[in-house]
């Protein structure tokens, strides 16, 4: 099956017979492997700029479109044509004021594409590998691309596959085990440090609210801790990174009465000299459990003087670095399982457009062509009615025709794509049923043969068969 699916395009013309588009796969854009932050950073989307872009894309064909924006990525994830694919990088190049920087991006399509937007959600190409965040950051984009009636029948079944395989690769896999990020393992190490699995008991202070600050808030916030305190130089920065996560503000100056009574410290600021200096903390007793000074600054910013002295345990950026590279490891092992995952829903995504999709046109000309001949035959027996009984004619053959077609068209769908030639039994099906005005102009002056049984013919009634009677 495998195999077979691999050969086939998922673009495949048959299913856009007449409609002429071209519709395929796409996954493009740009990311922390292909172009630096000041290229990210200019074509970022907050979501009014997200939902901004999605009004300025036309929708006359239909095209299905995501748009995920994170720190580290913005990209599109795309059903549609080549046009399509220009009219995104023109609505970026407005949004940015500038031009879309075709050297610094990537462009993927069909199954490598699709692979492409499994492998982004699985965590598989984040910078930290197994990244716990990007699953709800590609939640939020498929949210918001629905509330702007982006997505259609094929983009809700890719993103629900994609869903499902990050959840298995979560729970048959190791890759999102561990802290791979320099805060997670500062939190890692934390929770050895006090043999507990959360700091529900603890005080935790944080010292700095620039970047790494507010990124350390956030993880630490995670945990539940009794009580989380920031403090900073400039107090306005703290004040803003305490918003966005429930903790209390500190005076830069009362930093060594709060360090007291924490259980753990945790300083990222950028000071060239220490900012906790072993002089002016305090004696601490033998007995009480060694308090946990965690340093991310470099030059270090907590006096390593304390590292000596009772009661206090300094852990360095060396130290983190040490504990993350070898959660990355641990999760470099589990890229070959999480990959076949992915493969295996790749498969199963793939299996289904060239059966839901493929049937499309047959049953859109089946249908065609009974309302053609519906249509017909009212035309030539209206005389027979009175003009008032039209209406109830026109319903009452419509409901009978809707009806002969249910139970075949519904068999149609379920059998088997594996169970039968199906791409050419489509094909036979669209041959059979197919209205002149929608052949090719040169096959219209020759009348077709008349069909007959073939393998093929057989093949596809035989599974049709099969399947019915599994059924009963």
């Amino acid at each position: 099956m495998a195999e077979t699916m691999s050969a086939r395009h998922l673009s495949f013309d048959s299913a856009h017979f007449c409609d002429g588009f071209g519709m395929t796969f796409y996954a493009l854009g740009l990311n922390y492997e292909t172009a630096p932050v000041a290229v990210r950073e200019a074509f970022a989307l907050d979501e009014q700029r997200l939902r901004a872009l999605y009004q300025m894309l036309d929708t006359t064909h239909q095209p299905e479109r995501i748009v995920l924006s994170t720190c580290n990525r913005t990209e599109v994830y795309l059903y549609g044509t080549e046009g399509d694919v220009a009219a995104i990088k023109t609505a970026f190049q407005h949004l940015a004021g500038q031009p879309w920087p075709e050297a610094q991006t990537f462009q993927l399509e069909d199954e490598t594409a699709v692979q492409h937007l499994l492998y982004v959600t699985c965590g598989l190409r984040s910078m930290v590998l197994g990244d716990a965040q990007i699953l709800g950051q590609v939640k939020d984009a498929y949210r918001v691309a629905v509330e702007e009636d982006q997505v259609g029948s094929l983009m809700h079944r890719l993103m629900h596959t994609a869903f499902r395989a990050s959840k298995r690769v979560i729970h048959e896999t190791a890759l999102t085990d561990g802290a791979a990020s320099v805060a997670g393992a500062a939190v890692a190490v934390a929770l050895r440090h006090r043999g507990t699995t959360d700091l529900g008991d603890a005080q935790v202070l944080l010292l700095g609210a620039g970047t790494m600050g507010r990124v350390a808030a956030s993880v630490f916030a995670g945990q539940s801790p009794q009580r989380l305190l920031i403090a900073n130089r400039s107090q306005a920065a703290a004040v803003a990174v305490a918003q966005g996560v429930g903790a209390t503000v500190v005076e830069w100056e009362e930093r060594y009465e709060a360090a007291r009574h924490a259980d753990v410290v945790m300083v990222t600021t950028g000071a060239k000299e220490p900012v906790l200096v072993a002089a002016q903390m305090p004696v601490r007793s033998l007995q009480s459990t060694p308090q946990l000074l965690i340093d991310l600054a470099v030059p270090r910013n907590i006096d390593p003087v304390l590292d000596t002295k009772p009661g206090y345990d300094v852990i360095d950026l060396d130290v983190l670095n040490r504990e993350r590279e070898a959660v990355q490891a641990q999760r470099a092992a589990e890229v070959p399982a999480a990959k076949v995952i992915c493969a295996e829903a790749l498969q199963e995504f793939v299996a289904w457009v060239f059966h839901q999709q493929g049937l499309q046109p047959a049953i859109e000309a089946i249908r065609d062509t009974f309302e053609a001949i519906r249509l017909q035959e009212i035309e030539r027996h209206h005389h027979r009615f009175e003009d008032a009984d039209r209406e109830e004619l026109d319903r009452l053959t419509r409901s009978i025709m809707q009806k002969l077609l249910a139970i075949p068209i519904v068999r149609l769908k379920n059998v088997n794509p594996e169970s039968v030639d199906f791409v050419h039994g489509i094909k036979l099906l669209q041959t059979l049923f197919t209205r002149a005005d929608c052949e090719d102009p040169s096959a219209q002056a020759v009348a077709p043969p008349t069909p007959r049984t073939s393998d093929i013919d057989a093949r596809l009634y035989e599974a049709l068969r099969v399947d019915s009677k599994h059924r009963s």
